[in-house]
């Protein structure tokens, strides 16, 4: 363990020329105007295909939507000493969008190293945990050293904008891949310290209401149905849901549910134009003790009270609605295992947590597979100026090994 771990330590080129290589390939979904994931599993599968590993696995679910016709999934395996269950380290190759450029200091799409730090779209989420589960599984394979139970990682696609092409995809139709007794961790949530083990999710609902009236000159009101003023007063109304489902739980990083109006878009960019059509959307994280589809139909009654009081016409589409499993038992085995690692390893005693980000956890969860979450991350994905930790990829990476040789 000592040889393994201090190859670990001694990453650093390793963890550098991998984020170089991966961030410089953007892999954005179509629906944010991206063509996917395909180029960037091409280059990570030449990247290493002649590492040792006992087994490569390709899924290609169909997207004719971009031009390569298909999302890909790339599993990998080590073979164990025992083969009775399997350690599963699921990271995902997709990236959100930029954002405004204009907030960047580095080329979101070239990796920029300063001294701990690596910039770029993608580096941290999912990058960084993608790495420190390579750079683990390489040295195993370096060193000729055999896990205890098989290992596979994979590198899925589409997490970023639902699954639908990826892990619910493959649990939908390749579920036989899993056994019940897999220790199932998708490292893409965590926090600076590495103390938090995710083990619940809330509901996801995401909800867009596109609200159209009658476009005319501002000065003439006489001849407008006002977009903007109906939803404006439909967005008030669809926040005050929270003040209704305003339960409590303490095991979220936000204890409650959440109503956030997250985008309006209109037809007119002009101050003097009376917009006729208005786009609002809301993006709901709701604590699983509330039924999502009662919540939807709330909303449905109060998009209809304001059609009738403004004389609009109201369309609603969902395109996130995912009801939260049960959280994974906090004595799986997995949460268990993955406790005594990170205590080993870092000396930390980890605490367990739920958060009201969307995982690829939850499609596990819904299976009835316990499934752990855990990584160190300064949270900056998303953001501007993303960046990556050298040195949390180097500790974590250390646990993945611990992970994959411990009985």
């Amino acid at each position: 363990m000592k040889r393994i771990l201090d190859q670990i330590e001694n990453g650093r080129d390793f963890i550098i020329e991998l984020q170089k290589g991966l961030t410089r390939i953007p892999a954005i979904a179509p629906e944010n105007g991206g063509e996917g994931e395909y180029d960037k599993f091409i280059w990570l599968k030449n990247y290493i295909k002649d590492w040792g590993f006992d087994k490569t696995e390709e899924i290609l679910v169909p997207d004719l939507r971009i031009a390569s016709g298909v999302r890909p999934t790339l599993i990998t395996t080590i073979n164990g000493i025992c083969s009775e269950k399997t350690l599963w380290l699921i990271t995902h190759l997709d990236v959100v969008p930029v954002g405004e450029i204009a907030l960047w200091d580095t080329e979101p799409f070239e990796a920029v190293v300063d001294g701990d730090k690596i910039f770029g779209r993608g580096t941290e989420d999912n990058q960084q945990s993608l790495v420190s589960a390579l750079l683990a599984a390489k040295t195993l394979l370096d060193n000729r050293i055999k896990p205890h139970y098989d290992v596979k990682l994979v590198f899925v696609a589409d997490e970023e904008v639902g699954s639908g092409y990826g892990i619910d995809w493959i649990l939908k139709n390749r579920v036989d891949l899993f056994k019940k007794d897999d220790l199932i961790i998708t490292p893409d949530v965590g926090d600076p310290d590495g103390r938090y083990i995710e083990i619940a999710e809330k509901s996801i609902l995401w909800v867009e209401f596109k609200i159209v009236g009658e476009q005319s000159h501002g000065s003439r009101p006489d001849k407008a149905i006002n977009a903007a003023r109906a939803s404006s007063h439909l967005a008030i109304r669809i926040d005050n849901l929270r003040f209704k489902y305003n339960g409590i739980d303490d095991l979220y990083d936000v204890p409650y549910s959440t109503f956030e109006p997250t985008r309006r878009a209109s037809a007119v960019t002009n101050i003097n134009t009376i917009p006729g059509e208005e786009t609002l959307a809301f993006d709901c994280r709701i604590l699983p003790q509330y039924n999502i589809l009662e919540i939807l139909e709330e909303m449905k009654k109060i998009a209809s009270s304001v059609e009738t009081e403004f004389g609009v016409k109201i369309t609603i589409t969902t395109p996130q609605f995912l009801q939260a499993p049960p959280p994974t038992p906090e004595n799986a085995e997995v949460v268990v295992k993955l406790k005594n690692s990170i205590k080993k390893i870092t000396g930390t005693e980890p605490e367990l947590t739920g958060i009201g980000g969307g995982t690829v956890a939850a499609y596990f969860r819904m299976k009835n597979f316990p499934a752990a979450l855990w990584s160190t991350v300064d949270n900056t994905m998303h953001s501007p100026n993303e960046y990556s930790s050298i040195k949390n990829t180097i500790k974590d990476a250390k646990v993945f090994a611990d992970l994959m040789t411990s009985e």
